[in-house]
């Protein structure tokens, strides 16, 4: 048996799940609809002959019979052995979509929402096989569509506006609202902006994604990094560096070897070595670096932590930049150095497979795992360190 309360609520399940709006827009024939539900057997009947009278009459009070616009109810005519002829309600059934919408009080809604269809399909046709396949997202963005449609005009008009989005001048909305709501503006763009407008390489809207995928500018990430070599200084009293990711894509230092160190100390006191310069302090950030192109003619050098996140980072690394070597993260540096470890906690170790790595480094890898060990960079003694770069560079 069903009741009042459970009919609206699957009327209302129907409406929430677009169906209504796209068959009205595909016109296609929903209505009549039907609601199925499971109807008291004979035993039943009998044995609960007056909660079945007051279903019955309570089915009836919420019902088009009742004069309301309403769901009307289809009966069946059963002969029943002890009760005779029994006239019990099988179907509820709502003859058409105006009486669906206005029981659910959604009529007004989805005339506004068929009036925004016309509009926006209007203006932007491709619209139309998204609106009709995407119904629930339409209806989602419905209190926002004009806005949302605003900032596709700008676009439109303004393609690669090479400007943060607080520079955008776009009438009755700020830069939060576009913030807020780049994942339906980014499905909205790619179908309206032509492709030349959008740079295609970009997916995914982390690390900036949407206004790297626009043309718009963006806090960039900040690399670090001093040059070891004093005939690299562009003067003698720049040597520790800061730079946005993109001047340093357009800045190619003219040397040969690289070293990336996770620890920001480490990476000021690292030893003066000819024709290097050192990159510290970006941890898992190290996926910034490939977009510098010139990078892949150096000889790269990591020196992580030895610990599980730091061959993580390391494999992560290689994905990129094949040739990447190690640095101070081999069995030898660890056993030296065996009283300075500590225990990696058991809830932030690594336990990803690393594709990157060597034999040897991942026979490490597989031991710290079990050992829970981790032996920090900067506990690393810092004649250790300039013993073993005096004797890479000999």
């Amino acid at each position: 048996m069903i009741s009042p309360k459970q009919i609206h609520q699957k009327t209302l399940k129907l409406w929430e799940s677009g169906r209504i709006l796209q068959a009205s827009l595909e016109k296609e024939t929903l209505f009549p609809w039907h609601i199925h539900f499971r109807k008291p057997n004979a035993q039943q009947q009998l044995d609960e002959f007056n909660k079945i009278r007051d279903w019955i009459a309570n089915l009836k009070a919420h019902s088009n019979e009742s004069g309301a616009a309403s769901y009307g109810i289809e009966y069946k005519t059963n002969n029943h052995r002890q009760l005779g002829v029994q006239q019990l309600p099988t179907r509820i059934v709502f003859e058409n979509r105006e009486d669906c919408l206005r029981y659910i009080s959604k009529l007004g809604e989805f005339t506004a929402l068929q009036k925004s269809y016309q509009q926006s399909c209007t203006k932007y046709p491709a619209l139309h096989d998204w609106i009709i396949s995407k119904p629930r997202l339409f209806m989602k963005y419905q209190k926002t569509w004009g806005k949302l449609i605003s900032v596709c005009d700008y676009f439109i008009a303004h393609p690669h506006p090479d400007c943060y989005l607080r520079e955008l001048e776009i009438t009755s909305l700020d830069s939060k609202f576009i913030e807020k709501n780049t994942a339906i503006l980014t499905e909205l763009l790619d179908l309206l902006l032509p492709a030349e407008s959008i740079d295609q390489t970009v997916t995914g809207l982390k690390q900036h994604g949407f206004e790297r995928r626009y043309g718009l500018k963006y806090d960039e990430p900040v690399i670090r990094l001093r040059l070891l070599d004093k005939t690299l200084q562009p003067s003698p009293e720049l040597s520790d560096l800061s730079l946005p990711l993109s001047q340093l894509c357009n800045w190619k230092i003219n040397c040969w070897r690289v070293f990336i160190t996770e620890n920001k100390i480490n990476g000021l006191s690292f030893p003066a070595v000819q024709d290097s310069f050192v990159i510290f302090g970006l941890g898992y950030g190290v996926d910034s670096l490939t977009e510098i192109s010139w990078l892949s003619n150096c000889e790269i050098y990591y020196w992580g932590d030895i610990d599980t996140h730091g061959f993580s980072i390391l494999s992560r690394l290689r994905r990129h930049f094949p040739k990447v070597h190690a640095l101070m993260m081999d069995e030898q540096t660890l056993s030296q150095h065996q009283s300075l470890c500590v225990e990696e906690p058991p809830n932030a170790r690594c336990q990803n497979q690393l594709q990157y790595l060597n034999k040897a480094e991942q026979k490490l890898y597989q031991t710290l795992q079990t050992r829970h060990q981790r032996l920090e960079q900067e506990r690393i003694p810092i004649s250790y360190v300039k013993k073993r770069i005096k004797y890479l560079i000999k």
